[in-house]
């Protein structure tokens, strides 16, 4: 373990500071000390001053959304850098300085965490997908419950729909950076399977002859396919084919 230095100012990197270790050091002078401590990811400002304490509070809810923002140790380590510099510019007195770095800071970390949470609710849909497609395949080959085998492929047909849905809508989901993390699993998730229910009511109200009654005498089942993967791909279709069923019924 290195020798504690008397003065802040003496202190480097791989120093040992009130029992945590400098992994990187943004500044040492007599009065305070930034540093980050144990490769958490996280600046520390250490000083006894209360002015330069007082600077610091200045940016401190900017600080703070960015802590929101920042959950693992892999995202901190991502923009720590700037947080640094931020108090380094705040200690010396250029508080507007250190907000403009901040808010700077907080855009690209709202973009990161934004194209991220797209990423996620991406694959999501992508996963209900494949175990749609892997369970109708089964379902099929070892004729497995009989009677749900065509109504789950419908569903499969739908959830392809839905996929493609959110694939070329992907840039204009918005995601909330402090609503971030299993959310966008589960959003993601559940909008493929809203897509396979509406795939699973098209493919009842042709058999049931309430819309396209003749898709139902001319046994192509391809073209009921193809209207699954509309009924997933589009929110709209559904609820407008009810309201036309239901000025027929009228």
């Amino acid at each position: 373990m290195n020798v504690i230095p008397k003065s802040l100012a003496d202190y480097n990197e791989g120093d040992i500071y009130k029992n945590e270790l400098i992994t990187r050091l943004y500044s040492a002078k007599p009065d305070y000390l930034i540093f980050e401590g144990n490769k958490c990811g996280e600046v520390t400002v250490a000083t006894e001053n209360k002015e330069l304490r007082r600077r610091c509070s200045e940016i401190g809810t900017r600080i703070s959304v960015i802590t929101e923002y920042l959950v693992t140790k892999n995202q901190k380590r991502k923009f720590v850098d700037q947080i640094g510099l931020a108090f380094s510019e705040a200690i010396e007195g250029n508080i507007e300085e250190a907000q403009k770095i901040l808010d700077k800071l907080i855009e690209r970390i709202e973009l990161y965490k934004g194209n991220l949470g797209k990423f996620y609710y991406l694959i999501s849909c992508l996963g209900v997908v494949l175990i749609a497609i892997i369970l109708s395949y089964l379902l099929n080959k070892y004729k497995f419950i009989p009677e749900i085998i065509p109504h789950f492929i419908i569903m499969t047909y739908a959830a392809i729909g839905g996929f493609l849905s959110t694939a070329k809508d992907l840039r204009k989901i918005h995601i909330d950076s402090s609503d971030f993390g299993w959310f966008q699993v589960f959003y993601g998730s559940t909008r493929i399977l809203i897509s396979m229910f509406s795939g699973l009511i098209i493919y009842v109200l042709v058999k049931s002859e309430i819309v396209l009654p003749n898709l139902n005498h001319e046994n192509n089942i391809y073209v009921v396919y193809i209207l699954a993967i509309a009924a997933g791909f589009s929110e709209s279709m559904i609820p407008n084919l009810l309201k036309k069923v239901e000025k027929t019924n009228k």
